[in-house]
């Protein structure tokens, strides 16, 4: 086993891809840590120029992003509640407009729904 093999598993294509390595990608984690950090302590030395005064708390922004994905996140998943279909959604409803057919149609069959019409406007 070579060294760059002996870091990470192979993938299904047999290609090596640089964030296969977990060294790599203990680099980004480390670099971003470092680039909040940095962001952080410059806060201290900016002159701001707030509208209102809640933006004068440390690292306002930084804590408004967050809270702000973490509300976005917790949002998509209770709209997934309201917008998902069953997993036989599209399956039932090809049923509802072809009754009689029991077959499946399959991608590139010349009966399928997908072809249907294409060589119809000649």
């Amino acid at each position: 086993m070579t060294e760059h093999n002996k870091h990470h598993d192979a993938p299904a294509d047999g290609k090596s891809y640089w964030l296969d390595d977990k060294k790599n990608v203990g680099k980004i984690w480390h670099g971003m840590i470092v680039i909040c950090v940095a962001l952080t302590v410059a806060d201290f030395f900016i002159d701001k120029h707030p509208y209102f005064s809640i933006e004068k708390i440390l690292n306002f922004y930084g804590i408004f992003g967050f809270v702000s994905c973490v509300f976005l996140v917790l949002t998509a998943a209770q709209l997934r509640k309201v917008l998902m279909r069953d997993e036989d959604y599209y399956q039932r409803l090809e049923e509802e407009r072809h009754p009689g057919d029991t077959s499946p149609a399959k991608v590139g069959d010349e009966n399928s729904p997908a072809k249907a019409g294409e060589g119809d406007a000649q």
